[in-house]
Order: C-alpha cells, then sequence, then structure tokens
C-alpha cells in the first residue's frame, strides 16, 4: 500500500516537473514577446468581426430583399383573385 502512493507521488511531482520545465523552454524559445502576440490577437480578432459584421450585413439584406419579392408575388397572387 505503502509503495503505491509511493508511486502515485512520484507520478504526480513527475508530470508537475515535466509541466514547468515545458513552460520554461516555451518561454525561452518564443518567437516574440507577449505585449506584441497580444496585438496580434488584438488584431486578428478585430478583423474576423468585422468580416463576420459584413456577411452578417449581406444576408440580412439577402433576406430582406427576399421578403420584399416574395411579399410583392403574394400581392399580386392575392389582388387576382
Amino acid at each position: 500500500m505503502a509503495r503505491k502512493i509511493n508511486t502515485t507521488m512520484t507520478d504526480a511531482l513527475m508530470l508537475v516537473g515535466g509541466g514547468v520545465v515545458g513552460a520554461g523552454l516555451a518561454l525561452l524559445l518564443a518567437p516574440q514577446s507577449g505585449k506584441k502576440s497580444r496585438k496580434e490577437i488584438t488584431r486578428f480578432s478585430r478583423s474576423v468581426s468585422k468580416q463576420g459584421d459584413k456577411v452578417i450585413r449581406n444576408i440580412s439584406e439577402s433576406m430582406t430583399d427576399f421578403a420584399e419579392r416574395v411579399g410583392g408575388m403574394t400581392a399580386g397572387v392575392m389582388h387576382k383573385r
């Protein structure tokens, strides 16, 4: 029983140690600073947001045009009766 607890503790420490070493290597080998990365992420998210707004606007305009056409056709059919 004591051996199982010792093995579990060793495994947990190895996992935490590996995480610390991995994080340290990532910081040392990072291609750019965190500040620059945050700026790029902000620019990218703004660009995606603008593109999404354009797509939604186009879909909205298309749906409005479609509704007007269908409404015009329906009014014409109802008027003929």
